[in-house]
């Protein structure tokens, strides 16, 4: 991969519920200035995004005092040591109809494998281990051109 050339580093990731419409929204900020959006994620999602970045105001949103599979990987220091050693990196990069595809690259034994992932899923798991995220040029660039003409937002999946 060309990170340089393909791919846009993401530098910081904001996770919110839209205030007007309940939507659940990722925003990755990226390197050169721009952002990309991801909508429709998972409400859990969101919710263990602020709770590991210490923003807890979302919890109320599902009004759920449980815990999720999200909350226990964050809170075990040993568990997200054990994943850390093995990622190296996450990148959006494909489209399907309006589901975007990241592919999460791990290492085991110096053997690299790559699994296709719910984008949402991975920027969370390169954020509790601390991992570069990237998202394709191409598709930061199509975003901003369906943006401009007043196009719909790109859909993510369970």
């Amino acid at each position: 991969m060309k990170e340089e050339e393909d791919y846009i580093k993401v530098n910081r990731v904001d996770a919110f519920v839209y205030p007007l419409d309940g939507l659940p929204v990722m925003v990755c900020y990226l390197e050169d200035g721009r952002e990309f959006n991801l909508f429709y994620v998972p409400i859990e999602i969101v919710i263990a995004i602020n709770k590991i970045k210490k923003q807890y105001e979302e919890d109320s949103i599902l009004g759920d005092k449980r815990e999720t599979i999200f909350d226990i990987l964050s809170f075990i220091p040993e568990v997200t040591e054990e994943i850390s050693k093995h990622i190296n990196k996450v990148t959006i990069d494909d489209i399907s109809g309006s589901v975007y595809i990241a592919t999460i690259e791990l290492k085991f034994d110096g053997v690299i494998i790559q699994k296709r992932m719910i984008p949402s899923h991975a920027i969370y798991l390169a954020l509790i281990s601390n991992k570069p995220i990237y998202v394709k040029k191409s598709l930061v660039d199509e975003q901003e051109k369906e943006r401009k003409k007043g196009g719909g937002e790109e859909e993510e999946k369970k």
